[in-house]
């Protein structure tokens, strides 16, 4: 029956999604209550008192250390968040650059890629002329 309740009482901590530090006050106060009772009834209420305070004191240490991690972290990230500001407008600057340089290569590339294309044509023309004046030269 003990067996049963204990995995009751894991898997209800399990699914419920609840921490393990959540038990650690109650458990520290029925303890503290349990080893009081030796010295009776005032013992039994010191010692879940004693036991209660210990327990509260432990789990906030460990909220305070999260709350500092998080206090932390985000005047880091508000650092970080301040020096980029500054950096926007000189990386803004080199974008803006980049894109002219990547403008200008792309009219002359454009530029290199069309004279074959006039060049071509120019010579269609002459032998066309060419092509023109041998016709005509046979017919006369």
């Amino acid at each position: 029956m003990r067996l049963l309740a204990i995995l009751m009482l894991t898997m209800l901590t399990m699914l419920t999604g609840c921490s393990m530090k959540s038990f650690y006050t109650p458990a520290a106060t029925v303890t503290g209550a349990a080893i009081g009772s030796i010295g009776g009834p005032v013992g039994a209420g010191l010692g879940a008192g004693v036991a209660y305070a210990g327990a509260e004191l432990w789990t906030l240490e460990d909220e305070n250390k999260q709350l500092v991690t998080a206090i932390t972290t985000g005047d880091v990230q508000g650092i970080v968040a301040a020096q980029m500001r500054g950096q926007e407008g000189k990386i803004n600057e080199v974008t803006s650059g980049i894109w002219t340089t990547l403008k200008y290569a792309a009219l002359v590339v454009l530029g290199i890629m069309s004279i074959p294309l006039f060049i071509t044509r120019s010579n269609a023309k002459k032998i066309d002329k060419i092509c023109e004046e041998t016709k005509n030269a046979k017919t006369d």
